[in-house]
């Protein structure tokens, strides 16, 4: 269910978010983009108190109901408004720019309420899968549909899809069994009325130093995103003006976002699929926390050589893919890892210190764009790869905020659970193969046990040696069954180790002796 959440929760942002960039970019300069973001953190600075005054009487399925129903009603002024014909541009900018990081700071916030630590790490890479699908799914609706239902009917799809969500919290926290569900202190430091969630991040080390690590991601992305939007309004002009006037900016500008979002949650849900969860499972958050960084240093650092290339790669096309690489990872990987950051504190700090982070400090790094942008304008004449060369400055610090915020994070996380390592419960017994013939053979599913609530354990096989299984054997670590063809004529029997894994990686092992016996028959 959460995952359907989710689903409908970006798949309606991915549609305003397109038509946000189409408005505004037909009506403003990218520089005046730039800007106008920065209004956004001011905004934020009024908003956050008033979400704290309404989320101490609101809470958990309440909290997230009220805030998706706000959501909902305004996108359909907007769509009143636009109908209408009147000018939307700016002020639906800061909405849409609010809007994506409200509404998606509750979900996670609801389900960091929800699950305990082990199951949170385990099942918000499943949750983020919906989440791309969805951010799939309503990028393309964007790029397709805008020529045959308008801006308008977008919107009306949009705010369909995110009133449909109305019904799932209630029936999502039902659905947790009791092991996964998370066990919080409801109160850390007491929140201040003034500020809300925002004095709150400020007296918290932790809270700060995730909240930096926001400023900076945002800081590095809101200035890519500026970068590839002066590139995209001028490409626009150009083509409209090569068509002789049949060929609307808008509309190109519309379709091109909706296919760089595409692309961008195409790859986004390969590294969720293929990636995360095995990222999880080898190098654990800590270690996660530092892959996104390393990848924005790498593109920004090819951007800001771009000039020394001499034009082997044209720029507008490399910024493409570096900022498909960037958003892609940050839409993947780095938005479940931020989010598991909450599943070890209070719920204070879950619900009101993440939504300042997400939502104000998230915004503040644009505040500081902003400046940076109209200083390197107006100031200081800086060129596209100049910008990329301060990004890339950026990403390095932020690699050694990462690693601060990991060994933090798994300071708290041994404080909320003491992890348990798992233990062999049930011997596994003695198989027999016969050479010619198919093999199978199933580990009892008890032949392991793990006390640590939420916990799951991964299974693998060797040879007692330490060596791998030989070429006719495999081991399904899903089904937990051994299966293979032995050849005829193999008549060895060796010693197979069964290890298993919990999420922090301890492990426990048995082992059982394969032997050859009998013969073939044709």
């Amino acid at each position: 269910m959460f995952a359907s959440h989710a689903f409908l929760v970006l798949f309606s942002y991915q549609i305003v978010k397109a038509l946000r960039e189409a408005f505004m970019l037909t009506k403003f300069s990218a520089e005046v983009r730039a800007y106008a973001v920065a209004v956004i953190a001011l905004v934020l600075m009024l908003l956050v108190p008033v979400y704290g005054a309404v989320r101490r009487r609101l809470d958990g399925a309440r909290l997230l109901k009220a805030v998706t129903l706000f959501f909902a009603a305004t996108m359909l002024l907007f769509a009143a408004a636009a109908w209408a014909q009147f000018s939307i541009a700016f002020v639906f900018f800061v909405w849409v720019s609010i809007y994506g990081v409200m509404i998606a700071s509750q979900l996670w916030a609801f389900a960091a309420d929800t699950f305990n630590l082990k199951s949170g790490q385990r099942l918000f890479p499943v949750i983020m899968v919906g989440a791309n699908l969805g951010a799939l799914a309503g990028a393309k609706c964007a790029q397709l549909a805008v020529a045959a239902l308008t801006p308008v009917g977008l919107m009306l799809v949009a705010t369909l899809a995110l009133l449909a969500t109305m019904a799932l919290p209630g029936l999502e926290g039902e659905a947790v069994p009791d092991g996964s569900r998370a066990i919080a202190a409801e109160h850390g430091k007491p929140v201040p009325r003034l500020l809300g969630g925002i004095g709150l991040v400020l007296r918290d080390s932790y809270l700060r130093m995730i909240a930096l690590l926001v400023v900076l991601l945002n800081w590095i992305n809101t200035t890519g995103e500026f970068i590839l939007a002066d590139f995209v309004q001028r490409d626009a002009a150009r083509q409209a003006a090569a068509s002789g006037g049949a060929l609307d900016p808008g509309t190109i500008i519309a379709a091109f976002y909706g296919n760089f979002q595409f692309w961008v949650t195409l790859v986004g849900l390969f590294i969720q699929l293929f990636l995360v969860a095995r990222i999880y499972r080898v190098f654990g958050v800590r270690g996660a926390l530092l892959i996104h960084p390393a990848v924005v240093a790498i593109g920004y650092g090819l951007l800001a050589l771009s000039p020394m290339l001499g034009g082997f790669v044209p720029i507008f096309t490399l910024l493409r893919l570096v900022k498909i690489a960037e958003n892609a990872t940050d839409y993947s990987l780095m938005n479940t890892t931020r989010h598991a950051l909450f599943l070890p504190v209070d719920r204070d700090a879950k619900y009101e210190g993440k939504t300042a982070i997400d939502t104000f400090f998230w915004r503040f790094g644009d505040l500081i764009q902003a400046g940076v942008v109209f200083a390197g304008i107006n100031w200081f004449g800086w060129s596209a790869p100049t910008f990329a060369g301060l990004n890339l400055l950026l990403a390095l610090v932020w690699v050694g905020l990462a690693a601060m915020i990991g060994r933090e994070f798994g300071r708290k996380a041994r404080e909320c659970v003491f992890n348990v390592a798992p233990e062999a419960h049930r011997p596994i017994g003695d198989a027999d193969y016969c050479p010619g013939k198919r093999f199978e053979y199933a580990v009892a599913e008890d032949a392991f046990v793990d006390a640590d609530p939420g916990d799951v354990l991964y299974l693998s096989a060797r040879l007692s040696d330490g060596s791998p299984l030989p070429g006719w054997l495999r081991f399904d670590e899903k089904l937990y069954r051994f299966e293979g063809y032995p050849p005829e004529g193999c008549t060895t029997g060796f010693t197979v180790i069964v290890v298993a894994s919990d999420v922090d990686g301890l492990t426990a092992s048995s082992s059982f002796e394969l032997r050859a016996v009998g013969e073939s028959r044709s």
